[in-house]
């Protein structure tokens, strides 16, 4: 462990435990790549913004997706893992390499 993180092999990096952030604090956390951060704030986004803010400054990985390649936001979860794919007004989750698809 490192001053100032709480990190251990395989867990998720929260800056100060039992600290509140502001959202300020949570969006410059994020965008240094922390994913315990990245969480939070697309959380809050969903959660409390008037309409969510994404800036579709990633393109979509999914080669399934109609629109692979345009302009989306990755919206992350606690542990820096992508959980949807905001095509600005409408998303869908990461495509699941090696899984079977239905016939």
């Amino acid at each position: 462990m490192t001053a100032g993180t709480n990190t251990h092999d395989g867990d998720v990096r929260h800056p100060e435990p039992g600290r509140r952030y502001s959202l300020e604090e949570l969006q410059d956390l994020a965008e240094a790549g922390d994913g315990w951060a990245m969480g939070k704030v697309d959380e809050w986004e969903r959660t409390f913004a008037d309409e969510y803010s994404g800036q579709l400054t990633d393109k979509c990985p999914d080669e399934d997706c109609e629109q692979f390649g345009e302009p989306v936001t990755f919206c992350y979860g606690e542990d820096g893992q992508i959980i949807d794919i905001d095509h600005g007004g409408w998303g869908h989750y990461p495509a699941v390499r090696g899984q079977a698809k239905a016939s």
